[in-house]
Order: structure tokens, then C-alpha cells, then sequence
């Protein structure tokens, strides 16, 4: 009969999440690696990482504050290419072919994005070309039942469907 031995005195058997291993997956994140390819870098599967992430709950925001980190970092230059890119199309504009009849390329012209422009503007002039507050103003109208029908039989015959409308009194 085997003797029951607990796992942590078991020979070469570590646990395989700790506060170490925690500590390399996020400097891992930080230093700009996918989350699952940190976790994985470590050694460890991810069902494990996980589930010993649900047992200390106390990590989570550690592992969140990582990615947002890491994310920001990517955004930022993923972010400066897009503004080229808005400024390109809306400023600086393409080149774009044109064909004659027979199907021949005989020359180009230049286009511009008119959405782009006005994205560029409101990012770098927000002052100006920002989206102003539209004010409605609510009326209170009363339509009682004839007046209603009415209205609508006004409709219809304007659209062609009835006759014309009976005269209010």
C-alpha cells in the first residue's frame, strides 16, 4: 500500500503558480507579449493560470493594470499612423487612375476624402469644428380624436389615396 504523501513534499514537484511566476507573466505583458504567449513563455498552461487567478482574485487588477499598459504602449504608435493616414487622405490626398472608353489608362486624377478632412479638423481644432449640443425644444399639442382623423384624411387624399377632405367647422 502507497504511503500518502502531501504534493508539496512530493520529489521534483513544484507548485507551478506562485507570486515569482505571477510577477515574470506580468513583466512579460508589460514588455509588450500577448497575454496568453506570457503565460505560456512561463511554462504554465493557461487553464492553470486562470484558475489559480480565480482562487487569488487579489492579482486580477495587477494582470488588467499590465495589459492596459501594454495596450497603451501599442495604441500609441498604432494611433500616430492613423493620424497620417487621415491626414494623407484628407490633405494631401491619391492619385487614382482613370480609363478611357476602350479600357486604357490615360491618366490620373487626385482625390480627397472630405470624412477625412473633417476628422482631421475636429481632432486638431475642436474649438471650432467640434459637434455642437443641438437644443429641442418639446411643444405640448393636443389632438383630439376628430381632429386626428381629419389630419390623416388631409394626408391621404394629398398622397392621391381618398378623396378630398371633409371642411372642419
Amino acid at each position: 500500500m502507497p504511503i500518502a504523501v502531501p504534493k508539496s513534499e512530493k520529489l521534483g514537484r513544484r507548485p507551478k503558480f506562485g507570486t515569482t511566476l505571477f510577477q515574470r507573466v506580468v513583466a512579460d505583458i508589460r514588455d509588450g507579449a500577448p497575454t496568453l504567449t506570457a503565460i505560456e513563455r512561463q511554462g504554465i498552461d493557461p487553464s492553470t493560470f486562470y484558475r489559480h487567478l480565480q482562487r487569488q482574485s487579489d492579482l486580477v487588477p495587477t494582470l488588467q493594470a499590465a495589459q492596459l499598459d501594454r495596450d497603451r504602449v501599442r495604441n500609441a504608435s498604432r494611433i500616430e499612423d492613423a493620424e497620417l493616414e487621415l491626414k494623407r487622405r484628407g490633405i494631401d490626398g491619391w492619385s487614382e487612375p482613370v480609363f478611357d472608353a476602350k479600357g486604357q489608362m490615360c491618366g490620373e486624377r487626385k482625390r480627397y476624402s472630405d470624412a477625412c478632412l473633417i476628422f482631421f479638423l475636429k481632432a486638431h481644432k475642436p474649438e471650432i469644428y467640434r459637434d455642437q449640443p443641438t437644443t429641442v425644444v418639446a411643444t405640448q399639442i393636443t389632438i383630439t380624436p376628430e381632429r386626428e382623423k381629419n389630419i390623416l384624411r388631409e394626408w391621404r387624399s394629398r398622397l392621391g389615396a381618398t378623396d378630398a377632405p371633409e371642411k372642419e367647422s
